[in-house]
């Protein structure tokens, strides 16, 4: 069920929410996640490598498979608000916490 919301463009409880972008540029489509902390209204991108997409569904694939190894724990997220800048250890804890509740809904 996440994946679907997730192809739309949003995923949220009610600390973050997740957004995900895909802009082509010279017949590459690159894929982009960014999380949003609702309580300190601040945004963070994921400065993890994403491959890029021959078309706009390969781009959109190779996002929902990067968020998927998230999910189940076989990428570690690294959060940035700026290149020098990385997110606060409280932004990764309430990621950890919403990757656990998708965990979850995977399971039932």
């Amino acid at each position: 069920m996440w994946r679907e919301k997730l192809k739309q463009g949003f995923l949220e409880n009610e600390e973050i929410m997740i957004e995900l972008s895909i802009g082509g540029e010279c017949g590459e489509w690159f894929p982009s996640l960014a999380l949003y902390d609702k309580k300190n209204d601040s945004w963070y991108y994921f400065d993890n490598d994403i491959p890029p997409g021959t078309d706009q569904e390969e781009g959109l694939r190779n996002a929902i498979e990067f968020f998927e190894k998230l999910v189940i724990g076989l990428e570690k997220p690294v959060l940035k608000l700026s290149p020098l800048k990385e997110a606060p250890q409280e932004v990764y804890q309430k990621l950890t916490r919403f990757l656990e509740e998708l965990r979850n809904e995977d399971k039932s």
